[in-house]
């Protein structure tokens, strides 16, 4: 069987994001695919109705390190990192067909626990997120079960100030009152 390729990986990410933020809040996260993927947001996700917005960076994983742990990298210029508490890293471990594991993790908590090495001849720097599935370490207050995936995006999301949009390039959401 062939390999995924980090898109088709990226891809599933999302859409298992997606399905999963709305199965597990009974439709009250809105998510919203983002066309171009020029800034490294793959969705934008608000709650049913409400115009507090956050950015979601997916990744998935489907095999743990040799050291029994999920890795994931993030590339950036080294002045377009997200800091914003509105963009949100998630995680998935996908084994066996199913996710098992996710971790979300806001921008400045993620900057701040992951480790760093430069990129492309330096001109860009690397965010590299390594945690254990199933034992302690630095990711372990972010991580959570399918279960608790969107009840986890609309806490953080609702933590937010009202204010929050959509970060530039992201679609608006339309409701009627």
């Amino acid at each position: 069987m062939p390999k995924l390729s980090d898109v088709q990986a990226g891809r599933i990410g999302e859409d298992l994001l997606s399905v999963y933020a709305m199965l597990t809040t009974d439709g009250e996260l809105v998510p919203f695919h983002v066309e171009a993927d020029d800034d490294h947001r793959d969705l934008v996700v608000a709650g049913k109705g409400k115009s507090t917005f956050a950015s979601l960076q997916a990744k998935a994983c489907f095999s743990l390190g040799a050291s029994g742990f999920v890795q994931s990298n993030a590339t950036y210029s080294v002045s377009t990192i997200p800091t914003d508490p509105s963009w949100i890293y998630v995680v998935v471990l996908v084994l066996n067909l199913a996710p098992v594991v996710w971790w979300i993790v806001p921008a400045p908590d993620f900057n701040r626990l992951t480790s760093r090495a430069p990129a492309q001849h330096g001109r860009k720097v690397e965010l590299h997120f390594r945690a254990y599935p199933d034992r302690e370490d630095a990711f372990t207050p972010f991580r959570t079960e399918t279960k608790n995936v969107g009840p986890r995006l609309l806490e953080l999301i609702n933590a937010l100030p009202p204010a929050t949009k959509p970060q530039q390039g992201a679609r608006l959401l339309l409701t009627k009152r």
